[in-house]
C-alpha cells in the first residue's frame, strides 16, 4: 500500500510519498516530515480503515504550511470487465452505472463543472479511469464478487475513489501507485497545528454478493447511524412551486391567483412555495422587486390563511455585483489568492456576468445570513426554507479563516442557519455537496432539475454535460438514490408537471416520472399554473398524490441499480412496484425478486387490471412482463375495476 500527500508552503507544492511495509499499518514519509497510519477493523467480510494523518513534532513545517489532499492505495478490486456505480458529488450531479471500460468525462465548459460537479475533482476522461464521491460499487462482468467502498464516517475533509481497470506503468510521481483503486482525501485547507494528528474519515471496503441495492441501502443505514441522523417528525411534504412554469417571471399578482387556483382544486397539499423571482437582486432577499409591491411578508400571511405552509427559495451564499452586500462588504465576498471574486455560477437567467459566493467564514457574512433568516422566518412567518446553490460555500479561495476546509466551512455555516431558524423550520438543501450534508437538513434535493421536456439539450450534449437538467437525467438519479430516503433524510426529487401546455413531453412520460416519483415516497411537488391542467392531467396528479401517500413511509429499493444507466424499475416496501420502459423499443423486462413479492401483487395501479403479459415465479424469484415503448405499470394487490 502507498500513498502521497500533496501540501504547499507559500507558493511552492510538495508532494511526500508513503510506502507502507508488507503487514504494517504505519509508515513515514519519505521527506521524514509525517507519519500515516491506520487502525483495520475487520468483521464479516467488510473491512474497515480508521486512517490517521499526522506530522512528527520535532519536524513540523514551517508556517504557511497548506494541506492539499492525500491519495491512498487500498486493496486491489481486482475486477477488468464490468459495470461501475459511480455517485455524483451534489444534489445535481448524474449517478448512474456505466461500463467500467467508457471514460469519465465531466463537462467541457469550466462553469457547468463547478456548478455541477467537485471543483476539487480533475476528471482524466480516459477510458477506464473513473472518479466517484463518497462511494463507489464495482459489478463485474462475471458471477463473482461485487466491491464497494465508500466513506462511514464524515470529517473535515472531501472524500472520493479513484478506480482504474488497468494501471499505468508510467514511472513518474503522478504514477506512484500500483493499484487500481485509491481513496482521496481533499484537505485544501491550512494547517493551525493545534495538535499533531488529523483523524481522516473512516473508509470501508467490502466484497459482496446478492443484490447491491439492499447493500447500498443498509450502508446508508449504516451512515445515518454513525453520523447521527435524526429524520425530521413531519410528514413528507406536498405541495406547489412556482419554479417550473414561470421560471424568475413570477409576480405578486401569479402567487395569489395560484393561492387561489389550489384552493379550488383541493388536492389537500401541504405547502405553497415561492421560488425565484421575487428578489430585488441576487444577495438582496429582504427587498422584493416591482412585480411584489406588497412584500414577501404579506404573501406568507396569504398562504397560511389557506392553511398552507409559507414556503420560500432562496440561494443563501450568492450575491451578485448590484446587490447592497456586495457594494457594502466587498470583503466578504469569497476572493482568489489575487484579491479577485471567486466566480461561483454562470445564470443568464440573472445577467451576462458571474455570480459570486459569500465568504461564510467573515463576520460580516454571518451577520448578514443571521439578519436574512430571521427576518424571513421570524418576521414573515416562512416555516419551509428550499435553499439552493449551496455548493458555493465549498468553493475555493482565501478565506477569512484560512484553518477550517471547504468541507468544515460549508457545514458550519448550513449549522447557523440552523441555530439561527431553529430546529422546528423545515430545510430544503439543493445544488449540495451530499456527503458533507448527512445530518444537516430535513431533505435533500437528490437530482438536477426536472424539465418540460424528455432529453438534454443538444447543446448539453454537444459539451457533455452528463448532468445537464432534463427529465431523463432527473429521474435517473430519483431511482438511483432512492434508498437515502428516511435513512439520511427525505429525499426531494423535484417537482412534478403534468400540464399539457408549455410541456414537450409525452403524455407517456408524464406518466414515467409520476410513476417513479410516487413510488419513491419521496416529496411531491407540483409545479404547473393550475389553471391550465386539464382534467384528465389533473386526475393522473390526484392519483399521484395518492400513491406517493402509500408509499412515503417507507425507504424504496431500485431494480437494476448496477446494471442499467436507467433502471427499469423502484421497489417500495408499502407494497408497489414501479416498471417503466422508456425507450422507442418494445421490451420484455425480467426482474430478479430479491425482494418479498408473489403473485397477488398483479394490479396495475393506474388501470386497475392485471397486464396481460406479466409472468410471477414465485419459486424462481422471477418477474416478467413485456412493455411497450414508453409505458409504465405500478403493481400492488388492489382489486380488479
Amino acid at each position: 500500500m502507498k500513498a502521497v500527500l500533496r501540501t504547499r508552503i507559500y507558493e511552492e507544492e510538495q508532494k511526500s510519498q508513503f510506502e507502507f511495509p508488507v503487514g504494517k499499518a504505519e509508515t513515514k514519509s519519505d521527506c521524514g516530515n509525517y507519519k500515516f497510519s491506520f487502525k483495520l477493523v475487520k468483521s464479516q467480510g467488510k473491512s474497515t480503515y480508521a486512517p490517521v494523518l499526522e506530522w512528527i513534532a520535532e519536524r513540523r513545517p514551517p508556517a504557511g504550511l497548506e494541506l492539499l489532499t492525500l491519495e491512498w492505495e487500498l486493496p486491489s478490486h481486482g475486477i477488468k470487465e464490468g459495470r461501475i456505480f459511480r455517485h455524483g458529488y451534489q444534489s445535481w450531479s448524474l449517478s448512474a452505472s456505466e461500463n467500467l471500460q467508457d471514460s469519465d468525462i465531466s463537462p467541457k465548459l469550466g462553469f457547468l463543472q463547478f456548478s455541477q460537479e467537485n471543483i476539487y475533482s480533475e476528471h482524466a476522461g480516459e477510458e477506464g479511469n473513473w472518479i466517484s464521491e463518497a462511494y463507489v460499487i464495482l459489478l463485474p462482468k462475471n458471477e463473482d464478487s461485487k466491491f464497494f467502498a465508500g466513506a462511514v464516517s464524515k470529517g473535515e475533509e472531501g472524500v472520493k475513489f479513484k478506480i482504474l481497470t488497468s494501471p499505468s506503468s508510467k514511472k513518474t510521481v503522478e504514477h506512484f501507485f500500483d493499484g487500481d483503486i485509491r481513496v482521496v482525501y481533499d484537505f485544501h485547507r491550512f494547517e493551525d497545528f493545534k495538535g499533531n494528528k488529523l483523524p481522516l474519515t473512516q473508509i470501508r471496503v467490502s466484497k459482496f454478493t446478492g443484490d447491491e441495492a439492499i447493500f447500498i441501502k443498509n450502508f446508508f443505514a449504516e451512515l445515518a447511524k454513525n453520523l447521527k441522523v435524526k429524520l425530521p417528525e413531519t410528514q413528507v411534504p406536498t405541495g406547489w412551486c412556482s419554479w417550473y412554469h414561470y421560471y424568475t417571471k413570477i409576480s405578486e399578482k401569479i402567487i395569489l391567483q395560484n393561492l387561489k387556483e389550489l384552493r379550488s382544486k383541493n388536492l389537500g397539499l401541504k405547502v405553497f412555495q415561492i421560488d425565484d423571482g421575487y428578489q430585488a437582486e441576487i444577495g438582496d432577499w429582504l427587498e422584493t422587486n416591482d412585480r411584489f409591491p406588497g412584500g414577501m411578508g404579506l404573501l406568507a400571511e396569504a398562504i397560511r390563511s389557506e392553511k398552507l405552509m409559507p414556503g420560500i427559495w432562496l440561494a443563501p451564499f450568492l450575491v451578485r455585483k448590484k446587490s447592497k452586500f456586495f457594494q457594502k462588504f466587498p470583503e466578504a465576498v469569497l476572493k482568489d489568492r489575487d484579491g479577485n471574486p471567486v466566480p461561483a455560477l454562470w445564470n443568464p437567467n440573472w445577467g451576462v456576468d458571474y455570480t459570486y459566493s459569500l465568504d461564510v467564514t467573515h463576520p460580516a457574512s454571518k451577520e448578514f445570513l443571521a439578519t436574512v433568516f430571521k427576518t424571513i422566518v421570524k418576521e414573515y412567518g416562512y416555516k419551509y426554507l428550499k435553499l439552493d446553490f449551496l455548493y458555493s460555500a465549498l468553493l475555493p479561495g482565501w478565506t477569512y479563516d484560512r484553518s477550517v476546509s471547504p468541507h468544515t466551512r460549508y457545514a458550519d455555516a448550513i449549522k447557523f442557519i440552523r441555530k439561527v431558524v431553529g430546529k422546528d423550520i423545515f430545510i430544503l438543501g439543493c445544488g449540495a455537496p451530499m456527503l458533507p450534508s448527512i445530518g444537516l437538513f430535513d431533505a435533500m434535493r437528490i437530482s438536477c432539475d426536472v424539465a418540460p421536456f424528455w432529453y438534454r439539450e443538444k447543446s448539453r450534449i454537444l459539451v457533455k454535460d452528463r448532468n445537464g437538467l432534463c427529465t431523463e437525467r432527473a429521474l435517473i438519479n430519483d431511482i438511483t438514490r432512492a434508498s437515502m430516503h428516511r435513512t439520511l433524510w427525505l429525499n426531494d426529487p423535484d417537482c412534478l408537471l403534468v400540464r399539457k401546455k408549455k410541456n414537450s413531453m409525452t403524455e407517456a412520460q408524464t406518466k414515467i416520472m409520476a410513476s417513479i416519483m410516487s413510488v419513491s415516497g419521496g416529496m411531491l411537488f407540483v409545479s404547473d399554473d393550475l389553471s391550465l391542467v386539464n382534467e384528465d392531467r389533473l386526475e393522473l396528479l390526484q392519483k399521484s398524490l395518492a400513491l406517493q401517500s402509500k408509499c412515503r413511509s417507507k425507504t424504496p429499493l431500485p431494480v437494476g441499480l448496477g446494471t442499467e444507466f436507467f433502471p427499469s424499475a423502484l421497489y417500495n416496501p408499502s407494497g408497489y412496484l414501479g416498471i417503466w420502459n422508456p425507450s422507442d423499443e418494445k421490451k420484455e423486462i425480467s426482474l430478479s425478486l430479491f425482494f418479498p413479492w408473489d403473485k397477488k401483487n398483479s394490479i396495475d395501479y393506474w388501470t386497475g387490471k392485471k397486464p396481460d403479459s406479466l409472468e410471477i415465479d414465485s419459486r424462481k424469484k422471477i418477474l416478467k412482463i413485456e412493455m411497450e415503448p414508453w409505458s409504465t405499470v405500478v403493481l400492488h394487490s388492489g382489486k380488479l375495476s
